[in-house]
């Protein structure tokens, strides 16, 4: 099962449904700081209520972001730490790579060389594309050019 995170378009369409982030700069910023990812989005469709400001709510979420206990308990909800092997993977990614972008395969021999394992670090590589680790329209970029 693939995880199904909001892209621009998706996440516009949440906006206006719930009647939030009008501006198309509000929309950028919170596509920026949630990724898209359901259980940030939905918190930032919560904040208004305590905080009642659109602007006050992403620089609430830039807060959040930035918190080092948030991002790890976002990552164990999200799966992340859910099996010791896909942790153990994803760090050499994040070291080799540092948000910048990679294709698959370089993904994978990121992996295998740290883990030792072929078979293994294709898994990896596939169980964190399935989760929707990876921004799509960068490992996209990365494989055409």
């Amino acid at each position: 099962m693939v995880l199904r995170r909001h892209d621009h378009r998706s996440l516009r369409g949440w906006a206006q449904r719930v009647d939030m982030f009008p501006t198309e700069g509000r929309l950028d910023r919170l596509h920026e700081l949630t990724g898209g990812w359901p259980l940030l989005v939905d918190r930032a469709h919560r904040l208004p209520e305590e905080l009642g400001d659109p602007d006050e709510v992403l620089r609430r979420l830039a807060d959040i972001r930035a918190d080092r206990a948030e991002a790890r308990a976002f990552a164990e909800a999200t799966g992340g730490y859910a099996d010791p092997l896909l942790a153990a993977g994803y760090r050499p990614l994040n070291d080799e790579f540092k948000g910048g972008l990679f294709d698959r395969e370089g993904a994978v021999t990121a992996v295998a060389l740290k883990i030792d394992g072929g078979d293994e670090a294709r898994w990896i590589v596939n169980c964190l594309d399935t989760l929707q680790v990876f921004d799509r329209e960068d490992l996209l970029r990365a494989a055409q050019g």
